[in-house]
């Protein structure tokens, strides 16, 4: 069990997730079962409220699932998370307003003890793979959503983690954007070859990223279906033109009425 594990890049077992309150008790996840390899593109979608992001922050160590195991990179979530072994975005970059977009990203950096020029060389090399490498000196306000999102992403990637969370990173963002920045993010994957758990709403979002798409269902949240996406790499703007890309958009949007539990 332990060497499978260790070949995953993310493991799901088995994991239930629920929260106790004076206005009721919420199962929120309930026997989630999900594996990522290493290296791998999987994206989650579901109903809103299905518990997507907590499963992500499950992963990410920022809540305890109630049952069930969960390992990144075949650790449990807390000695990944202590290894550095993973990359959080959010919806929301993030960023303080007060620093530069250089000093943003050489954040968690300062916090590890590095030393400044060490973390400024990385700070630069992260900034140039997002493409923002003449926008060092200016502040999170001056840049657009799409451009604090990249910064964030850059900071994400600043420690080297071999894993990337991703939460909704897009899904504020005008339709334009979001779909550049999707294109960016297949060039920073395969670039880093990290392994990637991107939660969505956007059914063509997800199925233009992923190698696999988890539908997960109404709550409390499951995974109902694994859909393998079977379109080469590296994709492009052609990509979402292609007969099987708008056949797969179908077969998931099924999936996720089937889940949703909608007629």
């Amino acid at each position: 069990m332990a060497d499978e594990m260790a070949t995953l890049g993310l493991q799901a077992f088995g994991v239930g997730k629920r929260f106790l309150s004076k206005g009721g008790d919420v199962q929120a996840l309930e026997g989630v079962e999900l594996e990522v390899a290493q290296g791998g593109f999987t994206s989650i979608i579901g109903p809103s409220g299905c518990g997507k992001s907590t499963l992500l922050k499950a992963f990410s160590d920022l809540l305890e699932p109630s049952t069930g195991e969960l390992s990144v990179n075949g650790k449990s979530p807390a000695e990944a998370r202590a290894a550095r072994e993973f990359g959080v975005v959010f919806q929301s970059p993030n960023l303080l307003p007060w620093r530069t977009v250089l000093r943003n990203v050489t954040l968690p950096l300062q916090v590890m003890g590095v030393d400044r020029p060490t973390r400024n060389q990385t700070a630069n090399e992260m900034l140039e793979l997002v493409g923002l490498a003449s926008f060092i000196r200016h502040h999170p306000w001056q840049l657009s959503g799409g451009m604090q999102q990249r910064v964030a992403i850059a900071r994400a990637l600043s420690t080297n983690p071999s894993v990337l969370l991703m939460d909704e990173p897009f899904g504020a963002l005008d339709e334009i954007t979001r779909d550049r920045l999707n294109l960016e993010l297949m060039r920073i994957w395969g670039t880093l070859s990290a392994t990637i758990l991107f939660i969505t709403h956007s059914i063509t979002e997800a199925v233009f990223l992923s190698g696999q798409v988890a539908v997960m269902s109404s709550r409390p949240g499951r995974i109902t279906r694994l859909i393998e996406v079977d379109l080469p790499y590296p994709r492009n703007a052609q990509t979402r033109d292609m007969p099987e890309f708008y056949e797969l958009v179908i077969e998931v949007r099924r999936a996720l009425v089937e889940a949703s539990g909608a007629t």
